[in-house]
């Protein structure tokens, strides 16, 4: 789900302050030109609405005189056109007004399925990792003699070389305390693969919706 606040205010920035000239008989229907499109309005339709914007008009008309009534509501229709199917309405604003908790539960869940991951990781190779600190030789001459050295005599070659490959990277990350890899697919295996970006950024979004519709239903 898109968290988005859709503004009128760009929209609302060519219909600059104008003034009423002179009122002069015009057709059933008024053509509006722009740079690209000729739009043809009708006087028919929404009728309740227009006349609610026709009294608005009809209290500023005497400070305007370089443009028509009739010019101002069809510039007001056609900015009422072009919102019809832009303008969304939030239905969570009202626990969320400016957006920060929509924020705060993405990151932490983005964050978390990330932690998630590293853990997982972590918890895979924690038998090798304890091989490697007791061994009687360093830590990272064991890993390499085991993982990568054919003529070591501690190498594995049970492993597949990839899977040693990987071992030996993330074990390494582990007894330096660097950052390990997070797409290992050997680690991974058993809870379904590494994610991609885009199934943390649904999880995420999803966990926002949640978020926010508890709100909502603690507010009834």
């Amino acid at each position: 789900m898109d968290i988005k606040l859709n503004s009128i205010t760009r929209q609302m920035s060519t219909l600059h302050t104008a003034h009423f000239a002179k009122s002069e008989e015009k057709n059933d229907k008024t053509i509006l030109q722009s740079n690209s499109d000729q739009v043809t309005f009708s006087q028919k339709g929404q009728k309740a609405v227009y006349n609610q914007l026709e009294n608005l008009a009809n209290k500023v008309a005497e400070k305007m005189s370089s443009m028509t009534k009739e010019d101002f509501m069809e510039q007001v229709k056609q900015l009422e056109n072009k919102n019809q199917n832009k303008l969304k309405v939030d239905p969570y604003r009202k626990v969320d007004t400016d957006g920060s908790i929509a924020r705060k539960t993405y990151f932490e869940s983005y964050l978390g399925q990330l932690k998630d991951t590293e853990d997982t990781i972590k918890n895979y190779y924690t038998d090798a990792y304890n091989e490697a600190i007791s061994s009687e030789i360093d830590s990272i001459t064991f890993i390499s003699g085991k993982y990568l050295c054919t003529w070591s005599n501690y190498f594995d070659p049970s492993m597949p070389a990839k899977e040693r490959q990987w071992t030996h990277h993330q074990l390494r990350a582990m007894l330096t305390d660097s950052h390990i890899a997070l797409n290992d697919p050997y680690a991974l295996s058993s809870s379904g693969g590494p994610k991609t970006v885009e199934q943390m950024d649904k999880i995420a979004k999803q966990a926002v919706k949640e978020k926010l519709e508890e709100l909502l239903k603690k507010m009834e």
